[in-house]
């Protein structure tokens, strides 16, 4: 796998972060909540993009130091997303995936298509982890991709991949996608203003 640095620098010359969009994560409780390190280039995504959407097809979600649902629907939570990959991964099975089990999935990722993207988190040292999708219209539903997630973000956009791993293709070979950060997408919305198109949501009366 290419090295956090090199990864995040072949992502950005393709999707441009926000300024100032660095999450100030406390690693070391996540790690003490889900009993492992995290990736370095999602760690280093976070400092750099933070959690926000691509396009309004895919979100990267925000780390989370609790490994509880919230109550109520809470989807597009890391915790919601990982409880429910594991829970498919239980009732319906899973990949081939050697030792891994439904425990060994953690999801940084979720698509407007109910797909949710995460790793396998077998290896001991995280940035060996491959990315795994569920993709909920695609078949065989799971996918192991042997890339971090920055790098699996980049083949997206670059169809290096085989084939587009989400329901929706609308980023798979996408030259400019538009990263927004989840503060300033709401700003936005709070604005009248849609995210990602720049366009009036709402007319005066």
């Amino acid at each position: 796998m290419p090295s956090e640095g090199t990864a995040l620098a072949a992502l950005k010359a393709v999707m441009s972060p926000h300024d100032g969009a660095d999450e100030q994560v406390d690693w070391d409780a996540m790690r003490r909540a889900w009993g492992v390190g995290f990736p370095s280039d999602y760690i280093t995504f976070m400092s750099t993009y933070g959690a926000g959407g691509i396009d309004d097809v895919l979100g990267v979600l925000e780390p989370e130091a609790s490994t509880q649902p919230p109550d109520g629907p809470g989807f597009g939570s890391m915790a919601c997303e990982t409880a429910i990959m594991r829970r498919i991964w239980e009732s319906e099975g899973g990949p081939d995936a050697g030792d891994a089990g439904p425990d060994s999935v953690l999801a940084w990722g979720a698509s407007c298509g109910a797909d949710i993207l995460g790793w396998i988190t077998v290896d001991d040292d995280p940035n060996k982890w491959p990315v795994i999708v569920w993709e909920r219209h695609g078949w065989p539903h799971w996918k192991i991709y042997d890339c971090g997630m920055a790098e699996f973000l980049r083949r997206l956009f670059t169809k290096g991949l085989d084939e587009c791993p989400l329901s929706d293709a609308s980023l798979w070979g996408e030259p400019s996608p538009h990263f927004v950060h989840w503060r300033e997408e709401r700003r936005r919305l709070e604005s009248g203003i849609d995210p990602y198109t720049g366009s009036p949501t709402r007319t005066s009366a």
